[in-house]
């Protein structure tokens, strides 16, 4: 199939997909006001109390998205569960819970890659990836894949990954795709000292032992990339890295923390050289990325993250990112949109007990400082400051009533906080509302359009349709997991929580990675059904504008209209903007959408 036809379907202006490339976009898009729309469209029609059996065809797309994607570019997915001439070798960092892996396994088979280096800070989620994945080295520190450490696999200090070699019989194969989710704990807006710091380079190169120890991924990232050159490399993150601290200024070299991840240097360790960190300054790389949206790609939440995309020139180019790019876009349009119940109804139709291991949580109606000051002025707020504790418990205890057991996983600050929602909200959305009763009411991270707010390292999602804490299964479905592959017994809520707050979201990596070998040189075949390139634009309906396959230059383009960017890609951006430039960049107003 001609890589124009493939692509006919993403070139529709659409909300959906990736927002791509150049800082001017990302800088703007922060800071979005998030649309209240009306209640998604469910993807099936029963109700959440339902008992329709699953089957192999087409339920569960936020589970099963590879046929979804194999299908939207007209390909057999079952072309790719042969074997391979050679099983493609994979590194990971950082994963949280191995999301690429189960990806994969997916799109090319278990049987079809190797998953080489593992890394992960947390013991518990080692020990969960262990029991779950089968890699070959694992380690603590993602610094030990390159200079040699411990290794949890092993139980022995293992040696560095051999330099690669291109020579048959030399060193070790090139890695063909390496990916980290390097953390985002210093970038995220869930940091309350997130935006205090008056340089960016202070959250990578810091005295601060803490901040230090979190900055220490991104900057190993780099040094693995520099020095091994994986022929395709996946970076994830916040975006909240897109954001600008309000104590830097607009001649700052660096603005915002992304800046330091593109263009940053370290200064090495007892010298006075610099150490190129910044992934523009690797050499070797076309590289681009991409604003993407859980939601977008069939998950029923609202999560956005950056996704750097580095593909080595022996493989791609600057224009198969373009490919890549288009790809994202006809994947996202053909998932169908889900809610958080959907997930819900998909783990009951599994019929296996998710009950976890829950900790002794103090259940008392004791609730002081800060949190009983805002509790009581919502009170007033409501006019219910001199109403009885059981009119102003309503709901709660309504709850108990129903369940004996209830309120399994909430502590007394959280069971009170479900009470002031519950009188907060209108009537009518009471059943559709979910929230995260770990988050301060301040943050009223509470929704009524059928989505789950983002799922974070601490989540406890409540769903007041059901009126109960979204188990473990049900989290790492909203993530896209297949559950029924995960192993959950003799682990915590609290420890799923991390995990399903740590994972990528299975079609946003899964999308990425059949992107990239749909469209790079990685192996041939995947490139049979791809038998040649667009030659003067992509094809277009009678309807489209035929002027749009020019650019302002004059010259043809490959890529649609709408998705390429006024401003240069990441490739071709010289040494960044100027400062009045950049100060329209971050001041960009909240909801405006290029």
């Amino acid at each position: 199939m001609p890589l124009a036809d493939l692509y006919r379907g993403s070139c529709q202006p659409s909300d959906l997909g990736p927002d791509r490339g150049s800082l001017r976009n990302l800088y703007q898009q922060f800071g979005e006001c998030e649309s209240r729309s009306s209640e998604r469209s469910r993807s099936r029609g029963n109700s959440s109390d339902g008992t329709q059996e699953p089957d192999d065809t087409n339920l569960w797309p936020f589970v099963n998205w590879a046929p979804v994607f194999f299908n939207a570019c007209g390909m057999p997915a079952e072309q790719y569960a042969h074997a391979l001439s050679q099983p493609l070798v994979v590194g990971t960092a950082c994963t949280g819970s191995a999301a690429p892996s189960f990806a994969l396994d997916q799109i090319v088979g278990a049987h079809n890659f190797s998953e080489v280096i593992a890394s992960e800070s947390h013991a518990t989620t080692r020990k969960w990836l262990l029991e779950n994945r089968n890699m070959h080295h694992l380690y603590h520190d993602l610094a030990f894949a390159r200079t040699g450490g411990q290794c949890q696999v092993h139980h022995q200090h293992c040696p560095p990954m051999p330099l690669p070699s291109d020579k048959e019989g030399e060193g070790q194969a090139r890695l063909d795709i390496y990916i980290s989710g390097f953390v985002c704990k210093n970038f995220s807006q869930e940091n309350n000292v997130r935006f205090q710091h008056s340089d960016v380079r202070e959250l990578f190169i810091s005295a601060n032992i803490e901040t230090a120890r979190k900055a220490k991924p991104f900057l190993e990232t780099s040094r693995f990339i520099r020095k091994y050159a994986p022929k395709v490399a996946i970076l994830e993150n916040v975006f909240g890295l897109a954001k600008r601290s309000s104590k830097t200024s607009s001649t700052d070299e660096f603005q915002a923390p992304i800046d330091f991840v593109l263009r940053g240097s370290v200064r090495e360790a007892g010298t006075d050289h610099d150490e190129p960190i910044g992934l523009q300054l690797i050499p070797g790389y076309a590289m681009d990325m991409f604003r993407l949206k859980s939601k977008d790609f069939g998950a029923g939440q609202t999560r956005s993250r950056i996704y750097f995309i580095m593909v080595h020139h022996s493989v791609g180019d600057q224009n198969t990112l373009d490919h890549i790019g288009a790809l994202l876009q006809t994947f996202a349009a053909s998932m169908p949109a889900t809610s958080v119940w959907d997930a819900v109804d998909y783990v009951k139709c599994c019929k296996h007990d998710w009950t976890p291991e829950e900790e002794d949580l103090d259940q008392s109606d004791v609730v002081g400082g800060k949190t009983r000051e805002s509790f009581d002025k919502a009170k007033a707020d409501l006019g219910m400051d001199t109403s009885s504790y059981e009119e102003y418990r309503a709901f709660t205890l309504l709850c108990k009533q129903r369940d004996s057991t209830w309120p399994r996983g909430l502590n007394g600050r959280e069971i009170e906080q479900l009470d002031i929602i519950y009188h907060l909200l209108p009537i009518a959305e009471r059943s559709r509302v979910v929230t995260d009763v770990v988050k301060s009411l301040g943050r009223r991270a509470w929704r009524s359009d059928g989505l789950s707010p983002t799922l974070t390292t601490n989540s406890k999602i409540f769903d007041f349709r059901n009126e109960k804490l979204l188990n473990p299964a049900e989290m790492m479905a909203l993530q896209g997991f297949d559950v029924s592959q995960i192993h959950f017994s003799g682990y915590k809520r609290s420890f799923f929580s991390l995990l399903s707050g740590n994972a990528m979201t299975m079609p946003v990596i899964g999308g990425c990675l059949l992107a990239v070998l749909l469209t790079t040189a990685l192996r041939s075949e995947f490139r049979s059904c791809v038998t040649e390139e667009p030659q003067s634009g992509l094809a277009q309906s009678d309807d489209d504008d035929q002027d749009d396959a020019t650019d302002a230059s004059g010259s043809s383009s490959n890529f649609p209209q709408h998705l390429r960017d006024e401003w240069p890609t990441l490739a071709h951006s010289g040494s960044g903007y100027s400062s009045s430039e950049l100060e329209w960049l971050y001041n960009a107003p909240p909801g405006r959408v290029l």
